[in-house]
């Protein structure tokens, strides 16, 4: 063979492979998610029952509603540590007003929604006119929000609420519970939020490049803020969701969500250096959590392994990310 036909072939065989490694990353999630649920069942026969496979979706509905707005956050190259906390805040109050004040149930539910939207408000407005880094003002939010959760709660479990109100997390349409349709309505809006609408191009100008979105007559703060205010009144939804499937309120309630909705987002394709991710990828992200909280549980694993289990997951999201980020910039 002449040189030149070597060179042809390594030439085409690197191109192959970058082709096969980039498929490997834009779909992979997929692959993944399929992988799981093919080894899980090998595993446990009762994963593949249709109660069980209905159990792992419920489950993953919280973490769900909020990462569809971690996810607008993630593309224009924020982060927002405070959405548990935003969950328990809101539903602290809220239950509060529908336990302790006799208060009707649509108005602990303004309450929750208001309250969330809030401080969504307050963490975009410092990011966005204010210039703070998003992480200290989440981190910060997130420590005030817990602190006023123990002060309006007096750290007492509050349950019994209204009936009204638990037919949003304990109803259904036919064999789906309602929770589940309410998350497939929230991802439905999110994608055409994201996918259609000109504030959706806008987002991932923001997250591309600041400076080039700001140029081309795009209010980059605007566009910021109302992202962290979405993922706020989401939070707030996520809460009312949760506390009305529980029919009670826990101080503890939405402990470490903030972790597990970053990890779907980013598992999903979502970028933390900006300007990625779309809510398939999201939904995908955030199945695929759900399915390994489901495998632990059902194999009895430990609690305590099951926490070292979701920090490796968070740990192989970013290295995924930090990998996909790399090839790209090959690619380009």
């Amino acid at each position: 063979m002449k040189t030149d036909d070597i060179g042809i072939v390594k030439l085409r065989n690197a191109a192959w492979v970058q082709q096969l490694t980039q498929l490997t990353l834009r779909y992979g999630t997929y692959l993944l998610l399929l992988l799981l649920c093919a080894v899980v069942a090998l595993l446990s026969q009762s994963f593949f029952t249709v109660s069980n496979l209905t159990n792992v979706v419920l489950q993953t509905v919280d973490i769900g509603i909020i990462a569809v707005g971690m996810t607008f956050v993630i593309i224009v190259c924020g982060i927002d540590v405070s959405v548990g906390a935003i969950l328990a805040l809101s539903s602290a109050f809220g239950v509060r007003a529908m336990i302790m004040n006799g208060q009707p149930w649509y108005v602990g539910v303004l309450i929750m929604l208001a309250i969330s939207t809030f401080v969504g408000f307050i963490n975009g407005f410092s990011v966005s006119w204010l210039g703070m880094p998003a992480f200290l003002v989440t981190l910060a939010t997130q420590a005030v929000a817990r602190g006023l959760v123990t002060i309006g709660s007096g750290g007492r479990i509050w349950n019994g609420l209204p009936v009204f109100y638990n037919i949003v997390g304990m109803g259904s349409v036919g064999p789906i519970p309602n929770p589940i349709i309410i998350m497939i309505v929230v991802f439905i809006l999110g994608h055409l939020l994201l996918s259609k609408t000109s504030f959706g191009r806008k987002v991932y100008a923001v997250g591309s490049n600041p400076k080039t979105a700001r140029v081309s007559g795009i209010n980059v703060k605007r566009v910021v803020l109302l992202s962290f205010v979405l993922c706020g009144f989401l939070s707030g939804l996520s809460g009312l969701v949760l506390t009305s499937r529980m029919d009670a309120f826990t101080p503890s309630v939405g402990t470490g969500y903030e972790f597990s909705a970053i990890a779907a987002c980013v598992i999903g394709g979502a970028s933390l250096f900006g300007g990625e991710g779309n809510m398939g990828g999201t939904l995908v992200g955030v199945l695929i959590m759900g399915v390994i909280n489901n495998a632990l549980n059902l194999l009895g694993v430990s609690a305590f392994y099951q926490d070292v289990a979701r920090g490796l997951v968070i740990f192989l999201a970013v290295l995924l990310d930090t990998i996909r980020k790399h090839y790209t910039k090959i690619g380009d």
